[in-house]
């Protein structure tokens, strides 16, 4: 399959059918890491998909509504990550 963790933060991004939300990826889709809201792009090898940093030469040249897009979404993934209550340790009895 190929390396499917998120080349920022190491999160799985394969679930099940998708990688990173995408079921078929393309040569050079975009998207963003669930866990760190980084911007990844995911590049089908021959081998496998591939992650790896997105540059910001390569965000910059997105159409103005998908950076716009991926502005929301890492607000949702930030927000989402500040809102998750902190796990208490478990006491063993």
């Amino acid at each position: 399959m190929g390396e499917t963790n998120c080349p920022y933060c190491g999160v799985e991004l394969a679930d099940g059918g998708t990688i990173a939300g995408r079921k078929h990826p393309g040569r050079d889709d975009i998207s963003i890491c669930r866990e760190c809201a980084e911007i990844v792009i995911l590049g089908d090898t021959g081998k496998g998909v591939s992650l790896r940093p997105a540059t910001a030469s390569e965000y910059l040249e997105l159409p103005e509504e998908a950076q716009t897009l991926l502005r929301v979404a890492f607000e949702l993934v930030k927000g989402r990550r500040r809102r998750r209550p902190t796990r208490q340790p478990r006491h063993l009895n």
